[in-house]
Order: structure tokens, then sequence, then C-alpha cells
């Protein structure tokens, strides 16, 4: 058991006192012992008068006793009235927060532009309708408060949809995800919403939904132009692509005549050919096979935009095919005092691609990396493998290309010439479809290609192809 001594302890009563009911408790306390006190007193006065009488003494006493009831009586009642007073300045400044609060929030929702808003009841009687639903929809406020939602703006064969949502917004008290809708105008014309609802709880387990919509019909028409113009385009690229493969054919076939005749004339089928003429055949084959190749690239990069380019996929050595490339391009470089190396990873073997689309990719690049070099460089060929590829690199040290006209590589007829002060000689000349053809074989194979370059230092042109063809994948 505790002790008196414990009961009594400072502490304890510190304690006791901190707490936030301990002040009242105490004056509630106080108050009915002086009041029990006080009516002991006046108990024994009262008794005393029935037995003396009244005296002087007595009658003063009951002037002061009443003067302090009247003083009492007055400051309980001035401190009622006051809390009172106190109260409803509380309340009506709360109010006028609470209605400050809801006249910025409707003021909002009113004037807030391009989104309609209704709010409706669970039968779908309409109790708001803001400005840009008065826009939207076409019914003014006062003809659409107290319509049913459904007879003014919900087609016929989407109302029970629409119900179905209602009931089960109803059911679970929860919001609907937003969604695409088609709902009337006063006109009777059907425009495409992106609509979303949301249910709100009011007393008596009642609640209210706001609907909110946003018009789409601006968004739909451009995604409609958009597509017409994408249609377009690549319909007028199918047919280029078609006319440029026609085209070349036709040119082809009298070019490879030319050529063929020319050849003829040089190896002198037709008889010896004097100094000046052996020039001029010389000049017609050059010029011939060059312009041969130009068709080629042509007629390739016809067929890969048009969809008509075919691969056959093999199984291609790349150290083989890289080494024999490598080979036939050291002659051409070698007159510009350019050496071609190569730097092949020892786990580099097969890759399932078209050996004829890869040796023309890499017969482009390493072409290119001659075409851009200065006398005297170096160009090298890596060749490693990165996870499920096998990535190519082409480095020379070349006129690099600015930052600003990587955008312009791998894109048709475009030729970036980069820096010329490095050069002794005569400016490359190119017409601009190698990368082009590059990115559009590589892309075939389900690779992609990149660049790096420093300006006026080196580029390199790298890509990657799937070590295992799409269909073994």
């Amino acid at each position: 058991m505790k002790s008196d001594q414990e009961d009594m302890d400072p502490l304890r009563l510190k304690e006791w006192f901190a707490k936030p009911y301990s002040v009242a408790v105490t004056t509630i306390l106080l108050f009915f012992l002086v009041l029990y006190r006080t009516w002991l007193y006046i108990a024994n006065w009262l008794e005393s008068v029935l037995v003396n009488g009244l005296t002087p003494g007595d009658v003063t006493f009951i002037k002061a006793l009443t003067f302090i009831l009247v003083l009492l009586i007055a400051n309980i009642v001035y401190m009622v009235l006051n809390r009172q007073v106190g109260l409803l300045r509380t309340v009506k400044s709360q109010e006028k927060k609470l209605y400050l609060c809801e006249l910025k929030f409707q003021n909002f929702i009113d004037n807030v532009p391009e989104v309609a808003v209704q709010g409706f009841d669970p039968d779908c009687t309409v109790i708001y309708w803001n400005i840009a639903s008065e826009k939207m929809y076409g019914y003014p406020k006062n003809e659409a408060m107290g319509k049913k939602l459904t007879e003014l703006i919900v087609p016929c064969e989407n109302k029970n949809d629409f119900l179905k949502i209602i009931g089960s917004m109803q059911k679970d008290r929860t919001y609907v995800s937003a969604s695409e809708n088609t709902f009337l105008t006063k006109k009777e014309e059907k425009i495409p919403v992106f609509s979303s609802y949301s249910a709100v709880q009011v007393p008596e387990d009642q609640f209210e939904i706001f609907s909110m919509e946003i018009d789409l019909t601006e968004r739909k028409r451009m995604e409609h132009t958009l597509l017409e113009a994408k249609e377009l385009a690549e319909a007028s690229n199918t047919a280029k692509s078609k006319f440029l493969a026609g085209m070349s054919h036709e040119i082809r076939t009298p070019l490879n005549a030319i050529i063929g005749f020319s050849d003829l004339l040089i190896e002198n089928f037709a008889g010896p050919l004097n100094e000046k003429q052996m020039k001029y055949a010389k000049n017609i084959s050059v010029s011939g096979k060059h312009l041969l190749g130009l068709i080629n690239d042509i007629l390739d990069l016809s067929k890969a935009e048009a969809g008509k380019m075919e691969l056959q996929y093999e199984k291609v050595s790349v150290p083989l095919i890289v080494k024999e490339i490598a080979e036939v391009m050291r002659p051409a470089a070698s007159g510009r005092g350019i050496t071609i190396s190569t730097d092949i990873e020892h786990d580099v073997g097969i890759v399932e691609a078209d050996s004829g689309k890869l040796k023309q990719i890499l017969y482009n690049l390493i072409g290119n990396a001659n075409k851009f070099s200065i006398e005297g460089g170096n160009i090298t060929i890596r060749v490693r493998v990165a996870e499920e590829f096998m990535q190519f690199e082409v480095e020379d040290e070349g006129i690099g290309i600015k930052e600003e006209d990587l955008p312009k590589l791998f894109k048709p007829f475009s030729q970036v010439l980069g820096s010329t002060e490095r050069y002794t000689e005569k400016k490359p000349e190119g017409t601009g479809l190698g990368l082009s053809l590059v990115k559009k074989l590589v892309e075939l194979h389900g690779g992609d290609v990149w660049v790096k370059s420093e300006y006026g230092k080196y580029s390199i042109f790298g890509f990657r192809l799937p070590l295992q063809s799409p269909t073994e994948l």
C-alpha cells in the first residue's frame, strides 16, 4: 500500500497540476468549498434571526449580501454572454472564411477555360453547370439546371453504359478513370470529349457526382490531318522509289553497253588505239563505272525505302570478310599514303547476315574514310562482340565533322565536307548516298548506326548487327 507521505509527494502534485483538466477541477472544488462555507454562515445567521429577531447589523448584512448576490449574478450573466458573443464571433469568422473559400472555388470552377464541369445527383438531375459547359454543349445554365443529364448531352446509344457508370459510383462511392467519350450538343452534333467522374459525399448518406470534360474536336481534326499528311508522304515516297528504280533500270541497260564497248576498245579488240584515243576510252570507262555505281546505289536505296529489298541470311566469318575487304581497299589508300589496319578481338567469329550487304556496308564506310582522310593518315577497322551484337567501327584520321553537321549525315544526297584546311589535294567528291544506304542496310538487319567525331581531328563511324538473324531469335 502507498503511504500518506507518497500521496503528498510534491513531484506527484506538480505532475497532477500540469495536466490540462487539473485547473478546472481545482477551481470547481474551491468554488463549492466557498459556497458550502457561505451557506453554513447564512444558515446559522437565519437561525439566529428566527430566534432573536433582526438587529441593525442584520439589516446591514442583508443589504451587503444582496449587493454581493446581484454582483455575482451580473458577473455570471456577463461571463455567459461574453462567452456566447465570443463563440458567435468565432462562428461568424469561420463562416466568412468558409464562404470565401467556397466563393473562390466556385469562381475557379465557373470560369476555368476549356474544361466543362457538371454536377448532378444519383438520378442524373443537373445541379451545377459551369460556363465552359454552356460553350461546349450550347445549353445556358438556367436551361440545363434541373434537367436530366441523360436527356441533355448523352447520346441514346450510350445511355445504358452511362447509367451503369453512375450505378457503379453510387455503389462504390468512388471515381471513374478518365476516358474518351462522345456527347451531344444542343444542335444534336456529336463531339469527342475526354471525361472523368468523381463522387462527392454530402449529409444524410447522400452523394453528388461531378464530371469534367475536355473537347477533343480540334485534337481529333489535327490527328486526322497529320494522318492524311503521313499517308500522302508515304505514298509520295513510294512513288519516288518506284520511279527511281524504274529509271535506274532504264539507264543502267545502255550504260552497261557503253562500259563494255569502252573496255573492248581499251583492250584493243577493235585494233590498236593511239595515245589520245586510249585516254578518251579510259575516261569513258571510268566515268561509266562511276555512274553505274551511283545508279546501283540509287537502286538499292529505292528498294530499301520501298521495302522490297530482301536479305539472304547466311553464317559469315567476320574476321575473314573484314581482312578481305581491307586487302581490296589498301591499294587505293596506299596511293595517298594512307594505311588500313584491323583490330579484331579474339572472340569475334560468326554472324548471321547477308554477306553481300555486309561487304557493301564496309566498302562504303572504308571508302568514305579513305576519301575524307588526309595524306599519310591511318584507317582502323575495329570489331568486337557486344552482348548479342557484333559491333564494327571504322576510324579515320581525317577532317572531322562539326557538331551542327552531324544530324545531316545518313540522309540521301547529303554530304558534309567538314574542315578542308588539312587537305593538300582537291576536295573529295561524292553523291551523299553512301551513308544513307549504310543506314538502311544496317536497319534491315535489325541493327543501328552511329558516328563520333572531333572537328579537324578524326571521325568514327560504327554499326552493330545482331549475332543471329531475326528468324533464329
